[in-house]
């Protein structure tokens, strides 16, 4: 018997012992937050990279450590942002079998992108193992406690806002080489923007619904309006195949033209693709115009089965 991820988590977390009362945010959002005292939350997350999963070994030409390190840094980058946070500090444990040349040119794309975002590396681990690659990275962040965003928050009528374009990730090679949104994150938060906001790395369906499940809320979504990577994305495409590391934000409609016109990343799109609606008699539903259900709960988008 297989059981999804978010399924998984949920057992998890009923598992778990009273949260003391430091744990601002806990488990199942992007980051968990803890208060740090003078108004400020520190933000941890952890994400992975495995060969064959998150890249293909065989590609050719084949993906460079330096890319592979620079996609474990912006996927943990990418959930520091959703909460609208600046990243801190990392820490990173490495699994590889190609030894000390592989390794250098990954440290060498890891202190990269670090440095790009300002963070610094503080430790981790590394191990040798015959046919096994993976990668693992925790990061920290901070946030002011009065502009944390969370995936809970959004209410109906909000109107739901993406950066960016989706779908064909994998196929253009976005997926290896995306810009995490994190001065979008900080300035939407640091402006009072978003009522609820996550970032899309399961695909835009799946994690519209995993806010509106957190909000308590359905939502309306203009398919017309999503702005699609190229001229070959499907519908279906953006709607699910993941790894678009945007934004997705709800905003109170008498906000949304302030932002709108106050918008000030040029070369990032701004769109409105949806709003928020009262959540329906059978749950969180998310449907097009029409009214009719955009994809059954197993077909959101990708989430891991264990």
């Amino acid at each position: 018997m297989t059981l999804s991820e978010d399924n998984f988590y949920n057992k998890l977390f009923s598992k778990l012992p009273p949260f003391t009362e430091e744990i601002a945010v806990p488990p199942g959002d992007d980051c968990a937050a803890i208060t740090a005292g003078n108004g400020l939350l520190t933000l941890y997350t952890t994400d992975q990279v495995v060969a064959d999963i998150h890249y293909l070994k065989s590609r050719q030409p084949p993906v460079s450590p330096q890319t592979i390190a620079h996609k474990l840094l912006a996927r943990n980058l990418s959930d520091i942002a959703a909460m609208g946070g600046k990243p801190t500090y990392c820490l990173a444990s490495i699994v590889q079998q190609e030894g000390e040349p592989w390794l250098d040119s990954f440290f060498d794309g890891l202190l990269q992108t670090a440095e790009k975002y300002n963070v610094f590396l503080i430790g981790g681990d590394i191990v040798s193992a015959a046919n096994y690659e993976s990668s693992s990275l925790t990061l920290i962040g901070t946030v002011a406690e009065k502009n944390v965003c969370t995936r809970k928050g959004a209410e109906a009528g909000d109107i739901l806002f993406a950066t960016g374009e989706f779908g064909q990730s994998l196929q253009t090679d976005h997926h290896l080489n995306f810009q995490p949104r994190c001065e979008e994150g900080q300035w939407l938060a640091q402006h009072s923007y978003p009522n609820a906001m996550i970032d899309v790395s399961d695909g835009l369906l799946l994690d519209a619904y995993r806010m509106c499940c957190a909000s308590d809320v359905s939502l309306q979504i203009d398919t017309v309006a999503i702005p699609f990577r190229n001229a070959r994305t499907t519908l279906k495409q953006a709607l699910t195949d993941g790894e678009d590391y945007e934004l997705l934000f709800s905003v109170p409609p008498h906000k949304a033209t302030t932002l709108e016109k106050s918008w000030p990343f040029d070369t990032v799109p701004l769109t409105k693709i949806g709003t928020f609606r009262k959540r329906s008699k059978e749950g969180a539903r998310i449907t097009d115009p029409e009214k009719h259900e955009l994809a059954p709960a197993d077909e959101l988008g990708y989430e891991q089965k264990i």
